[in-house]
Parts: C-alpha cells; sequence; structure tokens
C-alpha cells in the first residue's frame, strides 16, 4: 500500500487524514512572506476579533495553491473534485478557532501550515468526539477532511503569528456540485464575481452577514 492508499483508508474510515509536505518548506516560506507583507496593504485582511486574525478571500497565492494541491487531494479522497475557493488566514497571540463544522462548499477541505512565531507546533483538532485527535502540522504539511461534516477546532494560540490557509472543495459529482470556483465565474476572481447574497452568511464563516463582512470590498 503506497502513501496515497494509506491516507485514502484513513480519511474514508475517519474523515480526515495527513499529508507530511504536500507543497516544499520553501514554497511555504514565501507565500508566509507576502500574507505578512501584505499586512501593510490598508483593506487587503478583513478583520475577525472573534478568532483574534485577520483573514484574506481568494488570496492568489493561495489560489494557485488550491489548483496546484488538487491532484494531491483527489487521491487521497479517491475521486474527482471541483476547486472551490481558498482562504488565508494570520493568527496573533491568543487566537483561538472555536469547534464547528463548515459550509457545503467546503465538503472536502485542506488546512496547511504556511508559517509562523511560535516555540511550538499549534495543534488542530479534527473529529466528531470531545477531545478530537491532536494535529501537528509543519510549514508545507496539511490535513485533509470533510469540512462539512467533521468538527475541527484550535484551543489558544501562544505565539506571535501563524499564517494558515484553508484549502476548499466539492465532489464532482456529488450534491454540491454548484458550488465549483465558490459560484465565481473561475479560481482566481474575486469576492465580488461571487453569486452570493449580501445578506448571506459570509463566506469566512464568521457569523456575520456577507455584506458587514467580506463583502464591504466587493
Amino acid at each position: 500500500m503506497n502513501a496515497f492508499q494509506q491516507q485514502n483508508a484513513e480519511f474514508s474510515s475517519r474523515g480526515y487524514s495527513i499529508v507530511r509536505q504536500g507543497i516544499s518548506r520553501d514554497v511555504a516560506e514565501v507565500a508566509t512572506r507576502s500574507a505578512l507583507f501584505h499586512q501593510s496593504y490598508g483593506g487587503y485582511y478583513t478583520p475577525e476579533p472573534q478568532y483574534n486574525s485577520i483573514g484574506r478571500y481568494v488570496d492568489i497565492i493561495s489560489e494557485s495553491i488550491l489548483i496546484q494541491l488538487q491532484p494531491k487531494m483527489e487521491a487521497v479522497c479517491g475521486e474527482k473534485l471541483y476547486p472551490c475557493y481558498s482562504f488565508l488566514r494570520i493568527y496573533g497571540s491568543g487566537a483561538v478557532l472555536p469547534r464547528h463544522v463548515d459550509r457545503p462548499s467546503c465538503e472536502i477541505s485542506a488546512t496547511l501550515t504556511l508559517g509562523f512565531e511560535a516555540r511550538a507546533l499549534w495543534p488542530f483538532f479534527a473529529g466528531s468526539d470531545d477531545a478530537g485527535t491532536e494535529v501537528l502540522l509543519e510549514p508545507g504539511d496539511f490535513l485533509v477532511y470533510k469540512g462539512a461534516e467533521v468538527p475541527h477546532w484550535r484551543n489558544r494560540f501562544e505565539g506571535n503569528y501563524w499564517v494558515q490557509v484553508f484549502l476548499h472543495y466539492v465532489r464532482a459529482n456529488g450534491p454540491y456540485a454548484e458550488f465549483r470556483f465558490d459560484r465565481r465565474p473561475g479560481i482566481g476572481m474575486p469576492a465580488g464575481s461571487m453569486q452570493v447574497g449580501r445578506n448571506d452568511p459570509c463566506i469566512c464563516g464568521s457569523g456575520k452577514k456577507y455584506k458587514h463582512c467580506c463583502g464591504k470590498a466587493a
């Protein structure tokens, strides 16, 4: 059994599986630098005070990684996928990601560590039981999981910053195939090109209405 067959077996039975070095450390470092540099671009990120983080829907490097990793995602899942969207997030000291599941366009998801400044790896938890499974991701590692089914969360972050990108897909032959490209004309297109109502829940999962969150810039 090769690595992808093992990961596919884990994904099928548990709903999640780890892929080590899905992208190289060099690529992860470039993406981290880009994410940090963009903090000086006014309005590039949306503040997320509920997480103590800032986020960016469809950052271009993140969208490129979304496409680059699609074959590996399909190998782990064992079926054809459509890419939906990427979401880049920079967490600050004290950040917390509450336990949750995602919207349908996050049917099959990956959380990928890009870079950080902290003394230790920040655990990501996934699973239906209260304790969940602790997952430690080095830069370039990612966890594939059923985003709309498997609860996932992170406890308090002790460090200066943590850069993470979320990559979302749907099954090409599944019930959510209509969310291909997250209802945009194509990958890399901005939020304003989405077919999403301004009173709909925001695409970033903040719990706010789209018009009061990422839709402000649309």
